[in-house]
This record gives structure tokens, C-alpha cells and sequence, in this order.
């Protein structure tokens, strides 16, 4: 058991149905994510949501690089924002208004008062290719809702999004419909039959065996007169991209006299990852040597 991978993500298909599906099941990478910061239960449970869904999302997209959920409110969420790419490597966080804080309370959870007014964007970041940025609504009572909506209109295919979460562990599950093109050789079932059929099994799972259960026994369990196919597990795991070097290229963004200006003060320029707290310290003579490496490449240019 020492050996099994408990952070891993599975896409499955049917024989006979024009569905494709991912099921995901994350535990340490969100403890080691939610234990770098102080956040309370539910706010745990929100982060362990949104790395769910965008672990989901990551793997069915497909591309090399990264996507990205970014939520800003006026609400009690001021800032949640989760990246997975294409490796599997997640991080996320998430910060609250402080006047708002009287609202997390266990049993007062609700994610549509707590992103009041406020604005989902899915960004996706290839390595080779142009970025895309779509903005999703918040007008459901859940984020799983809001996405299955943004897919429903944005590629006008039938879409389910399953998740469960608490402050330690997530599950999900996205079940939709094959493009058209592929659903002309895959059986003899209407699409939406299909795809109604599908979900319809899949919204008897609960909570308690989403979390106790492998996901071949789970989707066995499920599907078993459908004729389900399990493709290799993908490992998921904690990494943040942070470093010392792109720290450094960030502050070549800064106007010199305001770095020098913090290292008078204070005798040296520190910088935290709002992600992982990593901590990078950078003293006077390697500001100096920054600052007349960019003088140096402004005269060249």
C-alpha cells in the first residue's frame, strides 16, 4: 500500500456509448497546499474544489502547458486562484476580504454568497501557441455548475461535472459527450440519451465510497453493464514554479530607484511566493549587479 498513488487522475471511455470521462482523486497535494497557509475548514474545502475542477479541465484540454482557474469578488473571496499543467503539477491559494471573515462558518457554506459579484476566468497557457482566456459566470450554486455551464455554451457539448470535498481530500468526475465527428463510429445510441444515462449513474455516487473507493472499483460499480474502459492513472502532485531566477527576472519589471530605494531601508529586497511562502532574499550588491545588467542591456537595445 506504501506504493500506491493516492493523487491521480484517470480518463475512461464506453464500448458502445459516444461519452469520454475523467475521474480524480487528490489527498496529499491539497495538504501540502492548505498547510503552507492558516485557512480554515471550508476555505480548504473551497481550494480543494477549485484544484479538482482544474485538474479536470488540464487533462481534458490537452495541451502542453498550463491552465489556470482565477476567482475575484468583492465578496469573502477576494482571490482564489489554481494552476495544473500538463505534468500533473498543481498549486493554488486562496484570500479572503477581512472585513468579510465573520462569514466562514461550517455550516453556513455557500459558494454563491461568498463569490457574490464577482468573476471566474479559465486562462490557458500553451508552451507553443497563443493564449486563451474565457470567462465563466457565477451564477450557480456551485463551481461544478458554473464550468458544466462555460463547456455547455462555449463547445455546445452536453457536460457533467461531479465533486466532492472536504478541508482533506477532493474527488471529481467529468462525463461528456464525444464531438460529433467521433460519435458517428462509436455505437448506435443518441448522444444525449447516452450522455443522460451516464450521468444519471454517476449522480448515485456518494461522498463516502467517492473517497474509500479506486476508481476502477468505483466505475465498475457504476458502469458495469456499460462496458467501461480505465486508461493508466496519472500521478498528481504539489509543485510550485516559483524560483530564484524568476524572482529575479521579476524585479527587472521594477524602476531601479525603487529598488534601491527598499534596500536603503532595509538592507535587502525579500520576496515570498503567495503559493508555496518560499522565501527568496536578495541583498544590496546583487540588486546593484541587476540593476546595471538591465542599464547595460538598455544601451545595447
Amino acid at each position: 500500500m506504501s506504493d500506491q498513488i493516492l493523487d491521480k487522475i484517470q480518463r475512461f471511455s464506453f464500448a458502445q456509448l459516444p461519452v469520454r470521462g475523467e475521474i480524480v482523486s487528490l489527498k496529499d497535494s491539497i495538504g501540502i497546499i492548505c498547510d503552507q497557509h492558516d485557512y480554515p475548514n471550508e476555505v480548504r474545502h473551497l481550494l480543494a474544489e477549485a484544484l479538482t475542477a482544474c485538474t479536470l479541465l488540464a487533462d481534458i484540454i490537452k495541451i502542453e502547458g498550463r491552465v489556470s482557474l482565477q476567482l475575484q469578488s468583492p465578496s469573502l473571496v477576494k482571490l482564489l486562484l489554481v494552476e495544473c499543467n500538463h505534468l500533473g503539477h498543481i498549486r493554488g491559494l486562496l484570500q479572503t476580504n477581512e472585513a468579510l471573515e465573520h462569514l466562514i462558518r461550517e455550516e453556513l457554506f455557500d459558494f454563491k454568497e461568498w463569490t457574490d459579484k464577482g468573476q471566474l476566468a479559465i486562462t490557458i497557457e500553451p508552451k507553443k501557441g497563443q493564449r486563451y482566456q474565457g470567462i465563466v459566470p457565477l451564477d450557480k450554486t456551485s463551481l461544478a455548475e458554473c464550468l458544466e455551464d462555460y463547456f455547455n455554451l462555449s463547445e455546445q457539448l452536453p457536460t457533467h461535472i461531479k465533486i466532492f470535498a472536504d478541508q482533506n481530500q477532493a474527488f471529481g468526475m467529468f462525463v461528456q459527450t464525444l464531438p460529433q465527428e467521433a460519435d458517428s463510429s462509436i455505437g448506435n445510441e443518441p448522444s444525449q440519451q447516452a450522455f443522460d444515462h451516464v450521468v444519471a449513474l454517476s449522480n448515485t455516487i456518494k461522498s463516502q465510497e467517492a473517497f474509500a473507493l479506486e476508481h476502477q472499483d468505483l466505475l465498475y460499480r457504476l458502469f458495469h453493464q456499460d462496458e467501461v474502459s480505465l486508461y493508466p492513472e496519472k500521478a498528481i502532485q504539489f509543485q510550485c514554479s516559483c524560483s530564484r531566477e524568476r524572482n529575479m527576472a521579476a524585479l527587472t519589471t521594477l524602476d531601479p530607484a525603487e529598488l534601491m530605494g527598499i534596500v536603503e531601508e532595509q538592507g535587502a529586497l525579500e520576496m515570498v511566493c503567495d503559493f508555496c511562502s518560499n522565501k527568496e532574499v536578495f541583498n544590496r550588491d546583487e540588486i546593484m549587479k541587476l540593476i546595471m545588467a538591465e542599464a547595460d542591456q538598455g544601451s545595447v537595445n
